[in-house]
């Protein structure tokens, strides 16, 4: 009996994990077909439609604005989330601390719709034209509370009489945080990072309404897809899938390390 419903149970699960993956599936299969249709049966294998995405010139730009959008999502979402939370853990007031954790969690509540709209009527009424500036901004503010969430949970278990002791034996603030705080937490600051990255380089609502007349991948992707459907999308959104992975796993990685 136990065994039959840990058997219905397996099963469940593997249906639940085929219906989430099996159209990503799909995408990197069809990548590499011969046939320039999206129908079975397959009829051979290719690489010919990566090298014909990679000849389209939007390609190359596209993939470079994705990495300054990413690089930056990185930096400014990783220092500015990692302070936010290392003060946070500061607060000595259970209740305040509760309320600015919550309230940082609402770019992740808000719908993406509402708050590319918001973002690209603030940067209309103060004059700062479409583009890259502005659509950096909308995935720094995207990627914040994730890199707050991560940063407080490490935290949390932060021993903070180590920064006590090195004060009381004379070491300045700077020099505490420089030659302890940093080194303990730089794998979970690294991590929350590259979960930001690879936040940004899958964003496609904020960026198209911020964005203007320069692409990313997404929003290229989203564009070459009004015109139908080839195998050379696929192959974009492989490479794209791929990065992704590499960047969550390296970020899940660092966050592991253990202090």
């Amino acid at each position: 009996m136990v065994r039959g419903s840990r058997l219905w149970s397996w099963l469940f699960v593997a249906l639940v994990l085929f219906y989430l993956y099996a159209p990503i599936l799909v995408i990197v299969v069809f990548s590499f077909t011969t046939s320039p249709r999206l129908s079975l049966p397959i009829e051979g294998l290719t690489l010919d439609w990566y090298g014909r995405a990679f000849a389209d010139p939007l390609i190359p730009m596209a993939l470079k604005n994705s990495a300054i959008l990413a690089t930056i999502s990185a930096v400014g979402g990783g220092i500015a989330g990692a302070a936010f939370a290392f003060g946070l853990v500061m607060l000595r007031n259970g209740r305040l601390r509760a309320s600015l954790l919550s309230i940082s969690m609402l770019p992740a509540i808000v719908p993406l719709l509402v708050i590319g709209i918001a973002l690209a009527v603030f940067f209309s009424t103060i004059a700062l034209p479409q583009g890259l500036i502005g659509a950096a901004i909308g995935h720094v503010l995207v990627s914040l509370p994730f890199v707050i969430l991560t940063m407080n949970a490490r935290l949390e278990s932060f021993d903070f009489s180590i920064l006590e002791a090195a004060r009381d034996l004379g070491a300045t603030r700077f020099q505490a945080f420089r030659d302890i705080t940093l080194p303990l937490i730089r794998p979970s600051v690294v991590g929350a990072a590259l979960l930001a990255a690879a936040l940004s380089l899958d964003e496609f609502v904020v960026t198209w309404f911020n964005i203007g007349s320069q692409q990313t991948v997404p929003t290229l992707v989203w564009g070459l897809m009004r015109r139908g459907i080839d195998p050379s999308i696929n192959a974009i959104a492989t490479l794209l899938l791929a990065l992704l992975v590499c960047l969550v796993v390296a970020s899940n990685l660092l966050n592991r390390r253990k202090s």
